[in-house]
């Protein structure tokens, strides 16, 4: 706990001391709503223009995000089950206060997750001119999503790394980002108890870009558990963190994309962990996905995955199909066909229908 105070109060002073300061920036937010926005971005001729308004020297923007879809769910021997729903709903205000200060909040309404909208992000951001290696430094501090797994998909379904490593809580990150290479390192008090307590968990990145076109990255993360996946039933029987890593590599030629993530936790959950129930089916979880996107046209574009997972979700296989068109510079329209096998079920096939809009 000390270490981790005494890291933040660092970072902070190191901040402070630098002669005029450049913009602030924020860290990437949830990678679902990043990876529509992103799917847009490629589907559509035009970037988004937010509404923004100047009050003297702040500027502040507003921006949103809603996703329609409907799902279509057959397992083989059982019965079809279908859903229509208003998936999601994302308001973001991101505010630059001073030319080294700034911040950004996001509410996010999620149909049968999140209801009422809930305060998914607020953070606060520091930047410098201070140069490391070439790198710029910047603190960001308040809730968010750590820097723990890439999670890139051009799918309307989220990758297995994702559900097993997304993690979201309140954090202190120190970030020195670079054109060539980006770092990142951030402290955070646990939820899961292990026997802690106070400031106790850690997260680690780095991205490289030695290429043009290509990129790799890896990450690490001091407990697992702490992870959105709620890989801990019963948390009076989680004595030891269980630390976990990722790995990935993203490679664009032309129209072409190719993308590859491996997450797992670096150690062993105790049998008796496994055996309380929940998505932690094995001793030591691990998934990775592969997956290719084509650029057809402008308007267009399709992309394809095959994913496996290990001791999580019964050892869950899937692979599937996702085809993007967009309809204005606003929004685009998806559909999804993706089949899933997992250890002592039947497999299933589920159809997708996406409309989601940018603003």
């Amino acid at each position: 706990m000390r270490k981790a105070r005494l890291f933040l109060s660092m970072s902070a002073v190191v901040l402070f001391m630098l002669p005029a300061p450049a913009l602030a920036s924020h860290p990437d937010t949830q990678a679902e709503a990043e990876n529509i926005k992103g799917r847009r971005a490629e589907v559509v001729e035009a970037p988004v223009s937010p509404l923004t308004l100047n009050v003297g020297d702040a500027r502040f923007t507003l921006s949103g995000l809603l996703e329609a879809e409907a799902a279509l769910n057959h397992p083989e021997g059982g019965d079809e089950e279908d859903d229509l729903r208003l998936s999601t709903l994302q308001l973001g205000l991101e505010a630059q206060l001073t030319p080294w200060l700034g911040g950004h909040v996001i509410g996010l309404w999620e149909e049968d997750d999140t209801e009422p909208m809930v305060i998914d992000e607020a953070v606060l951001s520091l930047t410098s001119p201070w140069q490391v290696g070439g790198q710029t430094p910047a603190l960001h501090l308040g809730r968010q999503y750590l820097p723990f797994g890439r999670f890139d998909s051009a799918m309307i379904s989220d990758p297995l790394t994702l559900e097993l490593g997304e993690t979201h809580t309140t954090a202190g990150l120190l970030a020195l980002t670079g054109e060539r290479w980006s770092a990142t390192a951030g402290a955070f008090e646990g939820s899961v108890d292990d026997g802690d307590d106070g400031v106790d968990s850690w997260v680690a990145a780095v991205e490289a870009a030695p290429l043009e076109g290509v990129t790799v990255g890896a990450s690490w993360i001091s407990d697992l558990a702490e992870s959105d996946a709620g890989l801990v039933a019963e948390e009076g029987l989680y004595r030891d963190a269980v630390a976990g890593w990722s790995a990935f590599v993203a490679v664009q030629h032309g129209s072409l994309g190719l993308t590859g993530e491996y997450l797992a936790a670096v150690e062993r959950f105790e049998a008796e962990q496994v055996e309380a129930g929940g998505d932690l089916t094995g001793e030591r979880p691990e998934a990775w996905n592969l997956e290719l996107s084509w650029q057809v046209t402008e308007k267009l574009q399709l992309a394809g995955r095959y994913e496996e997972a290990n001791s999580y979700q019964a050892d869950l296989h899937r692979y599937g199909a996702t085809v993007s068109y967009g309809l204005c510079d606003y929004a685009l329209v998806a559909v999804e066909y993706l089949h899933a096998r997992a250890e002592g079920e039947d497999p299933a096939h589920t159809l997708t229908a996406q409309l989601a809009v940018e603003f």
